[in-house]
């Protein structure tokens, strides 16, 4: 037996149950991962509404896709792999399956290994927020060095990362945050200007800093009010990233504001690039390639053991002062 996470039913956390079940192996194309840590992500709070870009389907189901940990059993039909590598899941819809717990069944097309140098901490903690800012960043909007980038929610691990990924090519950024709390850990860590949500006029600050260019991507988790914030710093054809709501309040486009600077406004999910196989391989040898150099480097901020997952998702789902990403660790390893 193997203690893992499931959702009993569709009402938040309220609905996760730590269950105890049976090891079941892997079918063809599949491995099954001893998981040493997994990691929570924003998503998840409207997946357990059923609001998110997947259901989970019937329940009770497991959930998550994104751990580290060491392979002990291979399906039939899997190259590439083999018992005791070490390896990482990326991410995909994962309905029927799930990696929030002791162990992880992952159709091998969405597990690779991950560069020797980093922790099975850090392991846990790349793919996600380095792939998602990888395909709009270079896929869609052809990031250049002399780009103003301006990356809302920062001290997320997703805006770190965007940083981070924008540093690679010399583009400049902007980052925003609720308070002025986490502005010396942002400048430190890297981003050119910090903007609290609360001095005052968005726009103007984000002006004055690009000498009046204003800024062509803008990567944004937040939506809602803070759209309007930024709208008069949009440079021409800029393009604006959403990728989340975090501010459950509807996002009205600045229609003026886009209409004189070509402004194309840009939904944007993950899961709508990850299938392709050409662009699954071409992001992870950016992202290997940038962690292995040491360019990329995951902020963990804090690992909870697995009995204290309520714990670890009402502090991903409060906490203002956050800094990276938050894992769970199974088994008390």
């Amino acid at each position: 037996m193997a203690k893992v996470l499931r959702l009993h039913e569709y009402k938040g956390l309220d609905g996760i149950r730590l269950d105890d079940i049976s090891v079941t192996e892997p079918g063809h194309g599949q491995v099954r991962i001893n998981v040493d840590r997994f990691a929570l992500n924003y998503g998840d709070f409207e997946m357990f509404e059923d609001e998110y870009t997947f259901s989970l389907g019937t329940l009770p189901a497991r959930f998550g896709d994104e751990c580290s940990g060491v392979i002990d059993a291979v399906g039939q039909g899997v190259t590439g792999f083999k018992v005791g590598d070490k390896v990482s899941s990326l991410p995909w819809m994962n309905a029927g399956f799930g990696i929030a717990g002791e162990f992880a069944i992952v159709p091998a097309d969405f597990v690779t290994h991950y560069p020797d140098n980093l922790s099975v901490d850090e392991a846990s903690s790349v793919w996600i927020a380095y792939l998602t800012a990888y395909y709009p960043l270079f896929d869609d909007a052809g990031i250049k060095p002399d780009d103003y980038v301006l990356i809302t929610a920062a001290s997320s691990s997703a805006g770190i990362a965007a940083m981070e990924v924008c540093r690679m090519v010399g583009a400049k950024t902007i980052g925003t945050s609720r308070s002025t709390n986490n502005h010396e850990f942002l400048k430190e860590i890297g981003f050119d200007h910090v903007i609290a949500q609360t001095d005052g006029n968005m726009s103007e600050s984000i002006m004055e800093f690009t000498s009046g260019k204003g800024v062509r991507i803008i990567y944004d988790p937040v939506g809602g009010a803070i759209v309007q914030e930024y709208a008069d710093a949009f440079a021409q054809n800029a393009i604006v990233f959403l990728y989340g709501g975090m501010d459950p309040t509807e996002t009205t486009l600045p229609e003026m504001q886009m209409t004189e600077k070509a402004v194309v406004f840009m939904p944007y999910t993950l899961y709508n690039y990850i299938y392709d196989k050409e662009g699954r391989e071409r992001g992870l040898k950016f992202c290997y390639d940038g962690l292995k150099s040491g360019q990329l480097r995951p902020f963990v901020e804090k690992v909870f053991p697995i009995e204290e997952f309520k714990d670890a998702f009402e502090y991903q789902q409060k906490a203002t002062r956050r800094v990276g990403k938050l894992l769970i660790s199974p088994g008390g390893k």
